[in-house]
This record gives structure tokens, C-alpha cells and sequence, in this order.
């Protein structure tokens, strides 16, 4: 049988029987059909499936079936599920054929379907696949769906559209489009893990850089340099409503050519006002909306790019922006546009950099404002002033924790009297990727486990630990979602004084004396709700805040130092 395909390149099943290349009708069944009911999808004909439907204006009528062959008169379908006589006799009447009736698996037939609803590659699909035999929407085998979505594109505009289609049903933030010897490599990052795709053919991989250069109107006969850019688009997303998307495009010169780097910003505001969603324990939400509710003081947000420090202060905006508040920010850029409030953005070419937006800004009569960031002396001294002239100022730096903000905040050159009156206390987040609903399962940690972050038995709740094994709906990672680990220093009395005349030294003592809301804590709340794991944890945390320890014989010395 092989040698007869072989011999028979390119042609369908049906073709060949009609050519006499397969000798019977039930030979080419079984080349089409294996015994355990999968079908061979690349050997059916094009042409016989056009015809078939073409007897029915609406396809709604037909159940879940495949045209397999048509011989002697006869059409021989595919179905996962067995037919009525009343939908065989439909079929027989429209068609004017006799109809039979083969069993195919459902996995074949899902497959076949998805390649006769191919999206138009013209446009951009963020529609999640839908099971047709269920009506309910399914996760999809992304290197399956990215083959399909590709070989339909005839050109690179079309491949990238294809490319950021996928990207969008698949919760994808970002796509690197990486030259390589072997060709262009493509890679998702899905809930904060880079995950590899596909790799485009060598011809082609430099044509689509090209395109996408063209596409951001960057320099295309520029390829030594790095270069910015940006893409608009609308795309379609479920119920068929059209949505608008930004794309920051990123190109960086490399050994094998240009590396690019797609960020995806979907443009509807996908905030809510809920800070209970954030990932805040009880405790820590209750402190962070009270400060949230002062009429001046500075919160700083702090931790590592792509910590999810822009969402939670847009959460925290959309939050407090009321009717009798004037909110405005100044960001770098501006990644979402949030409802009632002021956004504006630094552009250091033309003198707007974040200190020169936030002076303008003070002379917009605000209530609340937020700086993107931090990074400057200029900016961090009128951050702090515009703290404590009436107004709730909110804004970001890089630190590993929430304890190493305050030295940051001191070097930049504020008067530690001032930040200390200004100051109502300093956020730290990472992102953990939350355990998938559909496939974890409880879980008994190791003593591997255990010790790998610094803890015992007796200190944890192991009886609700969960891990995923890995499924469909979640990539066969365990993982769905992401959520916040925070770590929150609520700023008290003592703690000013630290501020003004102590070291880092003695203010990490006193967070110990204290048993401050560290990320230790955090974890092995989030461990002990089933929410995520002991390898997210190590993955995420700095060890430093981790395996930090309460130690109690220091406080003596502390104190002696807070009163000299």
C-alpha cells in the first residue's frame, strides 16, 4: 500500500481510485481510515468535500460528519457518533447518492474541522477555538493550530497576522521572533514562561522582519541599530466583536540578523476595580486600601519588570477614581487607557520627561497622581514634595524587595526627613503562575521540598498542597493564571525615625522584630490555599526575602539604636 502513495505524491485517495492507482474502494477506506478510526487528513480531496456541501446551502442541518469517497454512486462519510436513518435519508436525498456511514474518531473529526474554519488570514482572530461536536470552547494544540493557521498565509503580512492570532487565543503577552541558523524562531510568553512555537523556514525568515519593520514603519534599509515602533490593529475577538490592539515592536541587531519582540496591549481596559482579585492576603489588602483612602502621602510600588506593578496600580486607579477626585498619571508609555482619569506620556525628546510631567501635572489641581517611575533625583524630590502637599501620589521602582526601596528612594537624594513624613508604606510583588483547576491535584511535599524552602512539616498546612499534572486546557504546563505575591511595609512610627537617622541594617532588624508581611509569609500562604507551588515559589522569590527569619535577640540592640 505504502508504495502505491509513494508513487502517488500529491494526489488524493479518491483521485487515485478513480485513476485505478488503488485497486477497490474498500483498499482506499483503509488508507484513509486506520482501524482505530483516525482519519488521514492530508489524503482527502478538496474538490469531493466542496462538492458535498455544495448540496447544502446550511450546514447546521448535517451532523458532525467528513466526505471521505465517492464511488459507484455512493458517498462513504465519516462520523465520530452514529447517524438516525432520518439523517442518512437526508443526506441520500440531497446529494442523490446512497450513503454509508464510517466511524472516525472524534479527535479526527475536531481536526478536520478546525482545517475547513480556518480564520480569514487577512484579519487578526482572538476567538477561542469551539469543540464542534460539544459547542464549548477548548484549548488547542498550539504547534497543530500554528502549522494550520500558517499554511493558509501567502504572504509575511499575513504570516504575522496568523502568528499574532494564535499569540492572542493563547493568553500570549509577548511574541520573539528570534533568527536562527535553522530559521526564525517564534516563542510565546504564556503566563511569564517563554515557550517555543515554531521555527519559520530559513528563505523566509528575513522577509517577515522586513514586513514587520514595514508594518511599525521603522527603517527597513536600517539593520545595524536597535529601533522602536508601533503597530494598530483591530482584531476580532468572541461574539465576533471588533476590538482594538497596540503592539510595541522592538528590533535588536544580532549575530544571525534582527531579533524582534512583539509586546500584545489590548486596548479595551482590562482592569477592574477589584483589588481583591489582585492576589493580596486579607491582612495586606485591608492595610493597602486604607492607604488608598489618605488624602496625601506616597505609596511606592516596587519589584522587577513584568512583576505586574502597572496592573496592580491601574487596578488601584480605577479603584479610587471617583466623580469628586482629579486622577492623572505620567507613564512611560502608556500601556492602557483607564476610564476618568488623565493619562499622559513622557517624551524626553521634546523635554517631557517624568519630572517635567509631573511638575505640569501639579498645576493641574490633582487629588491623586501616579509617576510610572522613579528613577531620577529630580523626579523622586518632587514625588516626595507632591506627597506632602495634598495630594496621593503612587509610583514604581526596581528593587528585589520592599525593605531595599527605602535606601533607593535615600540615595536618589530626597531629605530622609522628608521621605520618612511622606511615605505611607512600600509594596513588593512578583507574579506566581496558579495551578490549573481543571488537572492539580493534592499534593504531599518532599522533604526536598521542604527544605528547599526552609521549612518544616509542623509548619505548614501540606494536606492542601496541590500540583498540576498537565492537560489540554492549560498546555500541559499545570499552570493557568498568574497571581500576585505581595510583601507590604506598612510604615509606623518607629519605623520613620528609621528612616531619618537609621541604617539598612537596623530597618531590616526591626521588619524581622515585627513579623512584617514579608514574601516568606506570602508563599507559604499561597502553598497552604492550593494556589500555586514550591517550584513557582523558587522560581519567583529572591531568595534573600524567602529565607528571611524572624530574630528576636537583635531588638535590644535595635531599640538602644532607634533611641541614641
Amino acid at each position: 500500500m505504502n508504495e502505491i502513495l509513494e508513487q502517488s505524491v500529491g494526489e488524493s485517495v479518491w483521485k487515485r481510485l478513480r485513476h485505478g492507482n488503488i485497486a477497490t474502494c474498500s483498499e482506499a477506506l483503509q488508507f484513509l481510515v486506520d482501524i482505530e478510526g483516525n482519519v488521514h487528513l492530508s489524503w482527502l480531496d478538496q474538490d469531493l468535500t466542496h462538492r458535498f456541501f455544495r448540496a447544502f446551502e446550511d450546514r447546521s442541518v448535517l451532523p458532525p460528519i467528513i466526505p471521505l469517497l465517492l464511488w459507484r454512486n455512493c458517498f462513504y462519510i465519516g462520523s465520530p457518533q452514529g447517524l438516525t436513518d432520518q439523517q442518512i435519508k437526508l443526506i441520500s436525498d440531497r446529494t442523490l447518492t446512497e450513503i454509508k456511514v464510517i466511524n472516525v474518531s472524534t479527535d479526527s473529526y475536531r481536526k478536520w474541522f478546525r482545517s475547513q474554519n480556518v480564520p480569514n488570514p487577512n484579519q487578526i482572530h482572538a476567538t477561542q477555538a469551539i469543540n464542534p461536536l460539544t459547542g464549548e470552547t477548548e484549548q488547542t494544540d498550539i504547534t497543530e493550530v500554528t502549522d494550520l493557521y500558517l499554511s493558509q498565509a501567502v504572504d509575511q503580512t499575513r504570516r504575522i497576522n496568523a502568528i499574532i492570532s494564535i499569540a492572542l487565543q493563547h493568553r500570549a503577552s509577548d511574541i520573539h521572533l528570534e533568527p536562527t541558523p535553522k530559521g526564525l524562531r517564534v516563542r510565546f510568553r504564556i503566563d511569564g514562561i517563554l515557550r517555543d512555537i515554531k521555527i519559520l523556514p530559513l528563505d523566509i525568515s528575513r522577509k517577515i522582519i522586513v514586513a514587520l519593520k514595514v508594518m511599525s514603519d521603522m527603517d527597513i534599509a536600517d539593520s545595524r541599530r536597535p529601533q522602536d515602533g508601533r503597530i494598530g490593529k483591530e482584531y476580532t475577538s468572541d461574539d465576533s466583536i471588533h476590538s482594538k490592539l497596540d503592539m510595541r515592536v522592538s528590533t535588536l541587531p544580532c549575530v544571525c540578523g534582527e531579533k524582534a519582540v512583539i509586546r500584545l496591549l489590548p486596548r479595551d481596559n482590562p482592569f477592574s476595580n477589584n483589588l481583591a482579585a489582585l492576589g493580596f492576603s486579607d491582612r495586606a489588602l485591608k492595610i493597602y486600601d486604607s492607604w488608598l483612602r489618605q488624602p496625601q502621602g506616597l505609596i511606592i510600588m516596587t519589584g522587577p519588570t513584568g512583576s505586574g506593578k502597572t496592573s496592580t496600580l491601574y487596578t488601584s486607579l480605577q479603584a479610587i477614581a471617583q466623580e469628586h477626585v482629579n486622577v492623572i498619571t505620567v507613564e512611560d508609555p502608556v500601556e492602557y487607557i483607564l476610564p476618568n482619569i488623565t493619562q499622559t506620556q513622557v517624551c524626553e525628546p521634546a523635554g517631557m520627561t517624568f519630572a517635567a510631567g509631573l511638575r505640569a501635572i501639579l498645576r493641574q489641581d490633582p487629588d491623586i497622581v501616579m509617576v510610572g517611575e522613579v528613577r531620577d533625583p529630580e523626579t523622586a524630590e518632587t514625588v516626595v514634595r507632591a506627597a506632602l502637599t495634598g495630594h496621593l501620589v503612587l509610583s514604581t521602582m526596581h528593587t528585589n524587595d520592599a525593605a531595599s526601596a527605602i535606601p533607593r528612594l535615600k540615595d536618589l537624594g530626597p531629605d530622609p526627613g522628608l521621605i520618612s513624613d511622606a511615605l505611607l508604606g512600600v509594596v513588593a510583588q512578583r507574579l506566581v503562575r496558579k495551578n490549573c483547576p481543571h488537572c492539580s491535584t493534592l499534593h504531599l511535599p518532599t522533604v526536598a521540598e521542604l527544605q528547599s524552602l526552609r521549612l518544616e512539616r509542623e509548619d505548614v498546612e501540606t494536606s492542601q498542597w496541590r500540583k498540576g499534572k498537565g492537560c489540554e486546557k492549560c498546555f500541559l504546563t499545570g499552570y493557568i493564571g498568574r497571581e500576585a505575591v505581595v510583601e507590604l511595609i506598612d510604615i509606623d512610627d518607629v519605623f520613620r525615625q528609621l528612616i531619618y537617622e537609621g541604617t539598612v541594617t537596623q530597618i531590616n532588624r526591626y521588619l524581622n522584630e515585627i513579623d512584617f508581611m514579608s514574601f516568606r509569609k506570602a508563599a507559604i500562604a499561597k502553598l497552604n490555599s492550593g494556589i500555586t507551588t514550591s517550584e513557582e515559589i523558587l522560581r519567583v522569590l529572591p531568595r534573600s526575602s524567602l529565607y528571611r527569619l524572624t530574630d528576636s535577640p537583635l531588638r535590644p540592640v535595635h531599640m538602644k539604636a532607634v533611641n541614641t
